[in-house]
């Protein structure tokens, strides 16, 4: 176990460094809009309007920015500081929050609804990341998350690059390798890209530390392992993905009525408080800082 707990933090921290170096890239107003319909297929109006929502790897914040537009309230947490500045500019409403997914610092169900788009399949142990989600959304509330699917060529691809990402370093590719990608991208996003956003795309693709991928048959055993109602699922651009939507069972409390609530992951309590500009824990006096508007889980 504990050269498991090794192997995990030393992924945990290279997927942290590849991403401060290469965030994922940004598309600006055209791609706010077209998470901000999508997701609408998963959250309704309604459902948004007032609800405390936490984006577990939320990036640059762009999701975010879309349901703070439909009325959400958004919690913003991502293992990439660098990307957490640009959620920062983008979201000055939201709490942003510098953790880790595998070990979420909230409380049990306090959230209204929770959102991962894209990241969890990039940790160490995607299962485990699926629980926190479950872990913190209340009864009553929604559970978004995009995984990349087994049965795609991605895959295959992903798996035969692993010779390449171990030799060749992401910043010793030539750009006009990383052109190569220019047509699928123009497909995909209806715009090009420059040399830099390629170059981070690619990197998400086939560069990043770790991807694991996943049948829809695996994603729904999961929510009925957790106790999750399976609402449905969209294949996602090619198929290289599916967004899966499970509803927690219970009661939800009307929008407005939550608030953010800190748990403390040296001894679990909750909630934490807030004291001169840092979240404190009243029972062992654990400390995150609050530096440049950004809660510091992690050092």
């Amino acid at each position: 176990m504990g050269q498991l707990q090794e192997g995990a933090t030393r992924m945990i921290e290279a997927t942290r460094r590849h991403y401060d170096a290469h965030h994922f890239i940004e598309g600006g107003n055209a791609r706010v809009r077209w998470w901000r319909t999508f997701l609408a297929g998963f959250l309704s109006d309604q459902e948004v309007r007032g609800a405390l929502i936490a984006d577990v790897g939320s990036s640059v914040g762009e999701i975010s920015r879309g349901l703070i537009d439909r009325g959400g309230r958004l919690v913003c947490l991502d293992i990439s500081l660098e990307s957490l500045r640009r959620c920062r500019e983008l979201n000055p409403e939201a709490v942003v929050v510098h953790g880790n997914a595998l070990n979420l610092p909230f409380a049990d169900e306090s959230f209204d609804h929770v959102i991962s788009i894209g990241v969890l399949h990039h940790t160490p142990d995607c299962r485990l990341g699926f629980r926190q989600v479950v872990r913190v959304t209340a009864p009553g509330g929604s559970i978004v998350v995009f995984l990349y699917n087994k049965w795609n060529p991605y895959y295959l691809a992903y798996k035969a690059f692993a010779p390449v990402r171990a030799h060749i370093p992401l910043t010793s590719v030539p750009n006009w390798m990383v052109r190569l990608m220019q047509p699928l991208v123009k497909l995909h996003f209806g715009r090009g890209l420059d040399d830099q956003e390629l170059r981070n795309l690619v990197g998400d693709a086939f560069w990043t530390p770790r991807a694991t991928f996943h049948s829809v048959r695996e994603v729904r055993g999961w929510g009925g392992e957790e106790g999750l109602t399976f609402v449905g699922s969209k294949r996602f651009f090619m198929g290289y993905a599916h967004v899966y939507h499970f509803r927690k069972p219970g009661q939800a409390l009307p929008a407005g009525r939550r608030e953010v609530q800190f748990q403390c992951l040296t001894c679990q309590a909750a909630p934490m408080v807030q004291h001169h500009g840092a979240i404190r824990c009243p029972k062992c006096g654990e400390s995150y800082p609050i530096e440049q508007g950004i809660v510091r889980v992690l050092n």
